[in-house]
């Protein structure tokens, strides 16, 4: 309610909210401070680009179309496309250890429609329905969201979002608001900012530039919008696994990645308690009295054969010499010749080495030495990281996966992780490196499709398929990378395959940016940006039944490091110069 009286308006500022107000009347409200305050801006004008930042929606005042609660013509209508990303947001300066409430009033013409209000930053948010109805009394049609913000300020993300679940609709809102507190206070109108621009998001991808997508592999975050993994990574030395994200540039989060994968196990913990079966190759040395003992000088050599295989990696031995007499000794691992320093004297002796990869591993001591040996350990400090399944970011759950120890692609290689051009990469061996969605199908006759593939190859055999729709070889569509030419493949049933040559050049090792565009009767190839349009009997009439990274589950494999797969069930080729900017800009693969 207006008032003409100067004090009356800065009264209305603070956080009493729009109630009636007089020179003679004293208010005491208990409230905490800023309980009242709206901090956020342009809680009526949602069209307002400087303030709020349209992603992958539209955003339109209409006043004729439908009155907002308190009866005036500020509510706004949000149209969301088909995708989960789609929203609105506003960044704001939050203070730490505190809690707030985000709300805002909703309603559709008809049936619901499902919605969400999100903090981007903590990854955090509500889902609600809304409905037909709205009101200021008793708040009918309000929905809000709490959440308590972390040990630092910083600035927060707030989103009016698309259902996790997406699909397409359009929702009326009105008076947004963020106020302390775990309940949401009295609306409090804010008005736009009169100049600038929204604030540029934390981070873009390639899903806050372009909707629709089927189907997103990639070491980059899909969008600014949502907290979901990368891949889901198993270490060799235990065989535990851990999901790995992203940081807050949106590359794969590598800290976290090699930090879990080169956590310390024990390969080897010997107190020589017979669990472990020792031969004297040379000597009479034999496990006794739960020590190694070396009971003369005669070049004695005692080993193990573990089945276990300890691929190459660093390792710690630990071993202790008691009751020493004379000569030397030293640890050493006959599989690969690694050996560790000679020792000469009683003591607890600590050494770091490089197993080389040769199978089962021998391990056992060498020398002349005269005396025991006591708890003999060895500890893995690196590991290898497979991955068993890449996660389909766009949530429509099309993840590629293998529960196949000796087929799972590697992200971290004797502890070092796997990069291309300085970022991370998926590597694949092209012997039987695969990873496959078999749950995801797509039929019809003259089919539109885009299959979009980041990464480098080093392939020398023909018929590598580094990406597949499908699993079958008689219905397929592929991009093939070989060392000297990269092809598109398909086969429209029969076994009739077709094979047409995007560009020919030296491949091997490079880094390359392959897509392919179709619309069911025609299509576009592009090699780094140069295009080449495909023969018609190429890309019609595909039934398509699974997706493959790497090969066909059990034949063609490719030997590849892949960084991003994107696929769609529709003709992208109108976007295609956009599709490349945004890619390039990332992983900075070709020169324009």
């Amino acid at each position: 309610m207006a008032n003409s009286n100067n004090w009356g308006e800065i009264y209305k500022s603070t956080w009493w909210g729009d109630k009636a107000w007089s020179a003679n009347t004293l208010f005491i409200d208990s409230a905490p401070p800023g309980f009242g305050l709206n901090l956020l801006k342009a809680s009526e004008d949602m069209d307002n680009t400087i303030d709020w930042r349209q992603v992958l929606s539209s955003v339109v005042a209409n006043s004729t179309d439908e009155a907002a609660p308190d009866g005036t013509d500020t509510a706004e209508k949000i149209t969301f496309t088909d995708d989960r990303q789609a929203r609105i947001q506003q960044k704001i300066d939050l203070e730490a250890n505190t809690t707030y409430t985000f709300s805002v009033y909703a309603k559709v013409r008809t049936g619901t429609k499902d919605f969400r209000l999100r903090n981007l930053t903590l990854g955090e948010q509500g889902a609600f329905t809304a409905d037909t109805s709205w009101g200021l009394n008793p708040d009918d049609g309000r929905y809000s969201f709490s959440f308590t913000t972390g040990a630092t300020a910083i600035t927060h993300t707030l989103s009016i979002q698309n259902a996790a679940a997406a699909g397409t609709g359009e929702v009326f809102f009105w008076g947004a608001m963020l106020n302390e507190g775990a309940t949401a206070g009295d609306y409090v109108k804010t008005d736009g900012s009169f100049s600038g621009s929204a604030p540029a998001p934390d981070y873009s991808g390639f899903g806050d530039a372009f909707g629709g997508a089927t189907a997103y592999y990639s070491l980059r975050q899909f969008t600014e919008a949502e907290t979901l993994n990368a891949i889901r990574v198993r270490r060799s030395s235990d065989d535990t696994e851990q999901d790995i994200g992203f940081d807050s540039n949106g590359d794969l989060d590598s800290t976290a990645l090699t930090t879990f994968v080169n956590e310390e196990t024990t390969f080897l913990n010997d107190t020589f308690d017979g669990s472990y079966s020792y031969t004297a190759a040379v000597g009479s040395a034999s496990v006794t009295g739960g020590v190694l003992d070396f009971p003369d000088t005669s070049n004695t050599i005692v080993f193990t054969s573990l089945t276990n295989t300890l691929k190459t990696q660093q390792v710690r031995v630990t071993f202790t010499i008691l009751n020493y007499v004379s000569g030397d000794i030293k640890f050493e691992n006959y599989s690969s010749g690694a050996q560790g320093t000679t020792r000469s004297a009683n003591g607890t002796y600590v050494e770091t080495l490089t197993i080389a990869s040769s199978g089962n591993n021998n391990f056992g001591f060498s020398g002349t030495m005269q005396g025991q040996i006591d708890d003999f350990k060895i500890e893995q400090l690196t590991a290898d990281g497979a991955v068993t399944t890449f996660y389909d970011q766009t949530g429509n759950g099309n993840d590629a996966t293998n529960s196949t120890e000796s087929e799972q692609p590697l992200i971290v290689d004797g502890g070092t992780l796997v990069e291309e051009n300085g970022k991370a990469a998926v590597d694949f061996d092209g012997v039987n490196y695969v990873l496959v969605n078999s749950t995801y199908s797509y039929t019809g006759t003259d089919i539109p499709f885009s299959i979009i593939y980041a990464g480098s190859f080093v392939n020398d055999a023909a018929n590598q398929r580094m990406v597949v729709l499908g699993t079958s070889s008689t219905s397929f569509s592929a991009i093939n990378g070989l060392s000297t030419t990269v092809t598109f493949n398909g086969s429209s049933g029969g076994g009739d395959n077709k094979n047409q040559t995007l560009a020919t050049g030296t491949f091997n090792g490079t880094q390359h940016l392959i897509e392919i565009y179709s619309n069911g009767t025609t299509g576009t190839g592009a090699l780094d940006g140069s295009a080449v349009s495909l023969d018609t009997d190429y890309v019609n009439a595909m039934n398509y039944s699974g997706i493959c990274i790497g090969g066909f589950p059990t034949f063609s494999f490719s030997d590849m490091k892949g960084q991003e797969i994107i696929i769609f069930e529709s003709d992208q080729s109108s976007n295609r110069t956009g599709i490349e900017s945004n890619i390039n800009d990332h992983f900075d693969i070709y020169t324009p």
